[in-house]
């Protein structure tokens, strides 16, 4: 009888025993799965970051490509600006004919065609007040306007001779040189005094049309 129960006892562990290994069993059974969802996720959470960050690289870098563009034609309608002012600034009787080719240089067909019809009138007023004329020009500063358009007022000074006037008047000045860019060119479609300059009057200062102001100075000796 002892012996009965003892076979029964032990019995009983054995099938303890195998209860607890199934269940074990079925815990390590499950960990490889955990590990696999867990690394798929992070490797989600990598990707996800990952483009995050680079789309917000890339809005930088286009918003930092725009900002060099605009920077770039803003100085490009700046140079321009002061170099057709410059040119609009200098003229002499004695050859008014280099005048008028050095100011369709650069020009728009609309801005040519305004020197064009006028040219009759300023070489008579050249030849007649024997007008020569220097510039300087100081400063621009270009503003934007929609369509790749750039307003920029240019300062400068002009220093003038005439039949009346054989010493050097010298006039500061503020032009508004108006500066398109078509297709891949750039050009000058306007010119004239910014509004508010006054301009010379009696033949002193600039051509007509083209700006000018009252003499503030003249150079010593």
């Amino acid at each position: 009888m002892i012996e009965r129960l003892n076979d029964m006892a032990s019995s009983d562990d054995t099938i303890g025993d195998t209860e607890q290994t199934a269940g074990g069993d079925t815990t390590t059974a499950c960990m490889p799965r955990l590990v696999k969802t867990a690394t798929l996720l992070a490797g989600i959470a990598v990707i996800a970051g990952s483009l995050f960050g680079y789309m917000q690289y890339r809005g930088a870098a286009d918003e930092l490509d725009q900002i060099r563009h605009d920077e770039a034609n803003r100085n490009t309608a700046a140079q321009l600006a002061k170099d057709y002012a410059l040119r609009s600034l200098t003229y002499s009787f004695e050859d008014p004919d280099a005048f008028f080719r050095s100011v369709q240089e650069g020009a728009s067909s609309a801005l040519k065609d305004k020197f064009a019809n006028a040219a009759g009138f300023l070489k008579s007023l050249m030849l007649q007040a024997q007008v020569s004329s220097t510039g300087e020009v100081v400063a621009a500063d270009p503003l934007s306007e929609p369509g790749d358009i750039y307003e920029v007022v240019v300062s400068a000074y002009q220093t003038t001779r005439n039949l009346q006037h054989a010493e050097p008047r010298v006039s500061a000045i503020l032009l508004r040189v108006t500066v398109s860019e078509v297709g891949d060119t750039w050009q000058v479609s306007d010119i004239g005094p910014k509004p508010g300059n006054h301009t010379p009057v009696n033949g002193e200062g600039s051509l007509p049309g083209l700006g000018g102001g009252t003499p503030q100075r003249a150079p010593k000796g």
